[in-house]
């Protein structure tokens, strides 16, 4: 008798603590009036649904289960896991937190919800690709995501930002300083192109998330883009090129902006070496008593077409009483390359592409020993 009475006793404190429990867990955690707690007959607690099937601990309160260090300060904390884990479970997929929102006014439907107190530190969702539990994030963040982070789809934002402060970086040099990067840029193949339909690695049993992303990877398969091939990309600067956990490579186009900047700027060095050079080869004109007659009556014109790939006319006109005259084609440092002789009674001469190669050159109209004139042509590639 008196043992059955213990027995009830403690059953009935027992009880008691499991509704303190809920009540906690109901009070601190934001569920909702419509929402549900289950005890399992394990003694794990379920919100709502146990949508990962039996066997499957949904919020791990069981005992002897070993919490993280900071548990009491999780106004919910809920891991997924098997039991006893081994390759033949049957479940593909486990949720930690699973949130739908839906058939609610406007647009005030949010699957899950995490926002930071006034003042101050965190972020109002933490992702992470370990498990991290004591982390500072050092400010405060709608979002802060430890580890890589992809997205199937367009990210949208009013600006990216990538981390370039002089504290940050260590074993600095200066980039192209024993090449062309100028060269390099303009062997890249810009190509316009469209995803396949099968572009987005996503895979689900459930038939309505296949049609989801059937209709995504058909969205995006319409589209048209414009960018550069990432193993073409990855022989010129194969550090712009990174291989993603799925095997396929990526651009890093952020990191691409400096390179186009650094071709920019040879290209403006070649550019005021040109003009230091016609500076000096007017001079040398004057010096040598150019003689006015021939400056106006000879006359060299622009190339066409100009920029060339195959092949150019060079057009020019001579004066009457000339004794000897050439087209002489330069490099940008003013090395001469190729002397092409012209007479009376031509008014035009031709220049191959494979000839000289691509880039950018000078020509000059060359009468009596003397410079008539100089123009620029551009070879492409």
């Amino acid at each position: 008798m008196k043992g059955g009475l213990f027995t009830n006793f403690f059953e009935h404190i027992t009880i008691m603590k499991k509704q303190i429990l809920i009540l906690g867990l109901m009070a601190t955690s934001f569920i909702t009036a419509n929402a549900q707690l289950k005890m399992k007959s394990t003694g794990n607690i379920v919100a709502g649904t146990d949508v990962l099937g039996s066997g499957i601990v949904a919020a791990n309160l069981q005992s002897g289960f070993t919490s993280p260090t900071n548990m009491n300060n999780a106004a919910v904390y809920a891991e997924a896991s098997f039991p006893n884990y081994s390759s033949n479970n049957n479940y593909k997929y486990l949720y930690g937190v699973y949130g739908i929102a839906k058939n609610g006014y406007g647009s005030s439907n949010y699957g899950v919800v995490g926002a930071m107190g006034s003042g101050m530190q965190g972020a109002g969702i933490f992702g992470a690709t370990s498990n991290i539990i004591n982390f500072g994030v050092g400010g405060t963040y709608a979002g802060y995501f430890y580890g890589d982070t992809r997205v199937s789809g367009t990210l949208t934002a009013n600006s990216v930002v990538q981390l370039s402060d002089i504290r940050l970086k260590d074993s600095i040099t200066s980039f192209g300083h024993d090449y062309s990067v100028l060269d390099k840029v303009l062997d890249m193949n810009v190509i316009e192109y469209s995803y396949k339909s099968s572009n987005i690695s996503l895979t689900s049993t459930d038939s309505a998330s296949m049609k989801t992303i059937e209709a995504m990877n058909e969205k995006l398969s319409q589209k048209k883009h414009i960018g550069l091939c990432a193993q073409e990309l990855q022989i010129l600067f194969p550090e712009l090129v990174e291989e993603g956990q799925d095997g396929y490579l990526g651009i890093n186009y952020i990191e691409l902006v400096p390179v186009l900047i650094r071709a920019i700027q040879e290209l403006k060095e070649e550019l005021e070496s040109t003009k230091k050079n016609d500076a000096n080869r007017n001079t040398l004109a004057q010096t040598t008593g150019l003689s006015k007659t021939i400056s106006c009556e000879s006359i060299l014109y622009q190339n066409t077409p100009n920029p060339f790939k195959e092949a150019t006319a060079i057009h020019f006109s001579l004066a009457d009483g000339i004794h000897e005259a050439a087209i002489c084609i330069f490099d940008m440092t003013g090395k001469m390359l190729k002397k092409l002789p012209v007479s009376q009674g031509m008014t035009e001469t031709k220049v191959y592409g494979y000839e000289l190669g691509e880039g950018i050159f000078l020509y000059s109209l060359v009468v009596n020993g003397q410079e008539v004139d100089t123009k620029r042509m551009i070879i492409s590639k």
